[in-house]
């Protein structure tokens, strides 16, 4: 179920969901990061194009005139003391501090922005461990945080059964992209579900021996899990645990581009 904060007194209100503003949020602030270390002449219009959406986003995020709106927008004003309209009469490193200036108040008004939103995300402050016989506790936090993504979802799992398609699939909408890395060898009805699964266009199979813990992205975040989703919580515990996204993305993503193309 998605929420949205209260309209504010003045200016345009919020439409985005919590979940959709969180995750397009995130994106915004993974994209900043590609600034740093770079001469402000060379992005000049890469930073000028991006705080024009993201300006927009924390916008309907938020709603017109409203505080992470107010606070977004001054970090644009970040480093003025070093820069007079038109930057005449600047040498190139005062205005190089005044970019940099900037790209550290605009990482900490969507730090802010971030921080506010997942007070209001669904519940997928999951339970974490799970003892011998939990099976649906399991099930029920995972189908959770699947449900929880609006773009894609991207699952790690080594050996797939039939239970993945029959049970934990059913909670990703046909809008939703789906991708599976698992490791050679797939049980021919895991394959043949994988292909029936396929013909709604959001699925992709890929393949590999570089992989041996389970992992579930939902967007802009990601679980690991101690047992395979087919076998966990019974006959022994189990736990899930969130990790940091970025860092887990770049490792799983770079298996994934190498990995043997099934469906």
């Amino acid at each position: 179920m998605t929420t949205r904060r209260p309209a504010q007194p003045a200016g345009t209100p919020p439409d985005l969901p919590s979940e959709r503003a969180y995750a397009v949020l995130k994106d915004r602030l993974e994209k900043l990061q590609k600034f740093k270390g770079r001469d402000h002449p060379q992005v000049k219009a890469e930073e000028d194009e991006w705080y024009a959406l993201t300006s927009k986003l924390v916008m309907r995020s938020f709603g017109g005139e409203s505080p992470n709106d107010r606070n977004f927008r001054r970090s644009r004003l970040a480093g003025q003391r070093y820069i007079v309209p038109g930057g005449y009469g600047l040498d190139d490193s005062l205005k190089q501090q005044g970019f940099e200036a900037r790209l550290k108040a605009y990482e900490a008004a969507l730090r802010s922005c971030i921080s506010e939103l997942e007070l209001d995300l669904p519940d997928t402050g999951i339970k974490g461990v799970y003892e011998q016989g939990q099976e649906y506790e399991f099930y029920a936090d995972v189908k959770s945080c699947l449900e929880s993504a609006q773009q894609e979802i991207f699952i790690v799992e080594p050996y797939p059964s039939t239970e993945l398609f029959d049970v934990y699939a059913q909670a990703i909408p046909r809008t939703v992209k789906f991708r599976l890395l698992a490791a050679p060898n797939i049980p021919a009805d895991v394959k043949t579900l994988a292909q029936k699964y396929a013909a709604g266009r959001n699925f992709a199979l890929r393949t590999t021996n570089a992989i041996h813990d389970r992992v579930v992205f939902a967007d802009k975040r990601v679980w690991v899990t101690g047992q395979s989703m087919k076998d966990a919580a019974k006959k022994k515990p189990t736990y899930i645990i969130e990790f940091d996204e970025p860092l887990m993305r770049n490792i799983y993503e770079g298996v994934w581009q190498a990995a043997t193309v099934v469906i």
